[in-house]
């Protein structure tokens, strides 16, 4: 008699082939998620520029701070430098008004009342300033000397004249744009000398600290009158006080008055 039938199991392939393919999904699941939360690390340069944040400067590593932030893009100084003294003096915005006062020389022709401030960065006292411009424009040797204009130091609340010595960013406000690098400057009735220049001299001036000062007063109040910009008339010949004379002379000899 047949007893009741007898089966073999073996393992059930098809079984454990589903339960290995559910672990290896669930395994790359969990990579993907690590995988997309993790941050990328990867080493060497990147390939693709990223901009700066606007109104931030970078250097490279290898990189250094140039000495004279008045070089241009290729390296070479620019237009502007090459002729002025290299901007190192802070700036303030605040000025020392002079309270000394001069008279007119002379009693023809008309009179434009001014006064001298000095921005507090120049480190320069305003009273000393002011008497050395009152002394320059009073010569007979400058503007005054024609009988045409004199000029009268006063306080400020009197002036029709505003004459500022200031920093080459402080000019740049104050006339504009145009004037940095430039000795002096003129909008209206104000009247802009580079406080840098007047501390630093000439090479044109070597040893005469107060020719270039009276040239810049000058040259400055030149500007002021309306008179135009002028070029040497030959080798060996006075320079024009209109003539730019802090750079190249251009074969001229250095010459401060009218």
């Amino acid at each position: 008699m047949d007893g009741p039938e007898v089966r073999r199991l073996g393992p059930n392939w098809g079984r454990i082939a589903l339960i290995v393919a559910s672990v290896a999904v669930l395994v790359g699941a969990v990579l993907g998620v690590r995988a997309i939360s993790a941050p990328v690390e990867r080493a060497g340069a990147p390939t693709i520029p990223v901009p700066a944040p606007s109104g931030t400067r970078f250097l490279s590593p290898s990189a250094s701070p140039s000495a004279d932030a008045s070089t241009s893009p290729s390296g070479s100084p620019s237009a502007s430098a090459s002729s002025s003294p290299r901007s190192t003096m802070k700036v303030s915005g605040d000025f020392d008004w002079a309270g000394v006062t001069a008279a007119a020389a002379g009693s023809q022709g008309e009179l434009r009342r001014y006064a001298v401030g000095v921005e507090s960065s120049a480190k320069l006292d305003a009273d000393s300033v002011a008497k050395t411009v009152a002394g320059v424009l009073n010569d007979p040797r400058s503007w005054t000397g024609d009988g045409t204009v004199r000029f009268a130091l006063v306080a400020r609340a009197k002036a029709t004249v505003n004459l500022y010595l200031a920093s080459a960013k402080t000019a740049a406000t104050l006339c504009g744009s145009d004037a940095g690098g430039a000795d002096s400057c003129t909008k209206g009735n104000t009247v802009v000398i580079s406080a840098e220049r007047w501390k630093s001299g000439a090479a044109g001036y070597a040893g005469d600290t107060a020719g270039y000062r009276a040239y810049l007063v000058n040259h400055a109040v030149g500007q002021l009158l309306g008179k135009g910009t002028a070029s040497c008339p030959g080798k060996g010949k006075k320079a024009p006080v209109m003539m730019q004379q802090s750079g190249d002379l251009r074969g001229c000899v250095a010459n401060p008055w009218p």
